[in-house]
């Protein structure tokens, strides 16, 4: 009977640490050099640079469908004051270091950068087979 019992210890061992091996969290300079950060950089760059058209290497279909119904909601204009906001905030080594933190379970993670005191932009990214996408809320 104890051979028995040490098997299923072991087993639940392996049970438990198989569905939490993929879950971390990532905090300051982890979380501002992670690849998830590098995509959410990127993402914001191209989208300041260039509009939707440029940033959609950085992000999944559902984050433009996403970014597209902003536009059919507030018009272009809308769109416009909302880059123009983003234009106005830290951007390249600056936004960088409001990355604060970085939730990663498999293939989704959740990026949390602090714009304020009082302001944290929370950002989810897929996992693709090109690398890490700003994506949508699951």
């Amino acid at each position: 009977m104890m051979p028995k019992v040490h098997v299923y210890s072991v087993l639940a061992a392996f049970a438990l640490v198989a569905t939490t091996g993929h879950a971390q969290t990532l905090t300051g300079a982890r979380a501002q050099k992670s690849p998830q950060a590098d995509a959410f950089l990127a993402y914001e760059k191209a989208l300041i640079a260039g509009g939707l058209d440029a940033a959609r290497p950085y992000m999944t279909p559902a984050k433009r469908e996403e970014l597209e119904g902003m536009i059919k909601t507030w018009g272009e204009e809308g769109f416009q004051q909302f880059l123009d906001r983003m234009r106005g905030g830290a951007q390249g080594a600056a936004r960088r270091q409001q990355i604060q933190k970085v939730d990663v379970k498999g293939e989704h993670a959740v990026l949390e950068a602090r714009d304020s005191p009082h302001t944290i932009t929370e950002q989810h990214l897929d996992q693709t087979k090109e690398g890490w996408k700003v994506g949508v809320r699951p």
